[in-house]
């Protein structure tokens, strides 16, 4: 029998990317992994030690790329306004290049976001296999929405990231629903990335800047 197409490692990567995401961290099982990769258990053994080791690295591997390229979008958005980014610059560059990849990318980017929403609503996965990367880039992402809303306050901001989370999580796990389809009879399709995205943003934005106000009967 020919030996499987790809690197062992990255052959792993996807196989248990996709069966985690199907099935949950408990659910899927070593043996499940190498028998869809191709591999041994040993080859699991070797290249990340153990399964819960395997599961951060199939975190990690597309939460680096996300992180580099919203980065990328602020720096550049820096460069194209006088003072910093606006809110609605912000959270583009924090939503887009997620929902971009979850939406629109391959069945990994796919498969990648329905177990973010997995371990997000998971309190001891996340805090096994998530926080370490999550808690320090969130953390820069508030400076950035402070920086657009210097008057704001934290506790303001951080309930307003709180919810673009779940907005942007919820669009992509609606995907494999339709469940807005059915509602607006077709009128609205969950997977339409170009409709989706460019209202998210301004939804988000919007909603941010209103409970950002000053409050009047303060």
């Amino acid at each position: 029998m020919a030996a499987p197409k790809g690197g062992t490692r990255e052959r792993i990567l996807d196989a248990a990317e996709r069966l985690f995401a199907e099935h949950g961290f408990e659910g899927a099982s070593t043996r499940d992994i190498v028998g869809k990769s191709g591999d041994t258990i040993g080859s699991v053994n070797y290249h990340f030690g153990s399964k819960g080791e395997l599961l951060g690295e199939v975190i990690r591997r597309r939460w680096d790329v996300i992180y580099a390229a919203r980065r990328e979008a602020y720096e550049t958005a820096k460069t194209q306004s006088e003072g910093p980014p606006s809110i609605e610059a912000v959270v583009a560059c924090i939503v887009i290049p997620y929902l971009e990849r979850a939406m629109t990318g391959t069945k990994g980017w796919r498969s990648y976001a329905l177990l973010q929403a997995r371990i997000l609503y998971s309190p001891k996965a996340y805090d096994e296999m998530l926080r370490v990367l999550s808690e320090p880039t969130a953390r820069e992402f508030l400076g950035w929405m402070q920086a657009a809303l210097p008057h704001a306050r934290l506790e303001d901001i951080g309930y307003g990231y709180q919810f673009m989370v779940g907005s942007m999580v919820e669009c992509c796990a609606e995907m494999g629903l339709g469940r807005i389809d059915r509602l607006t009879d077709g009128v609205c399709s969950s997977k339409n990335y170009e409709a989706i995205s460019k209202r998210l943003v301004r939804f988000i934005a919007s909603g941010i800047s209103a409970i950002c106000e000053p409050d009047d009967a303060a």
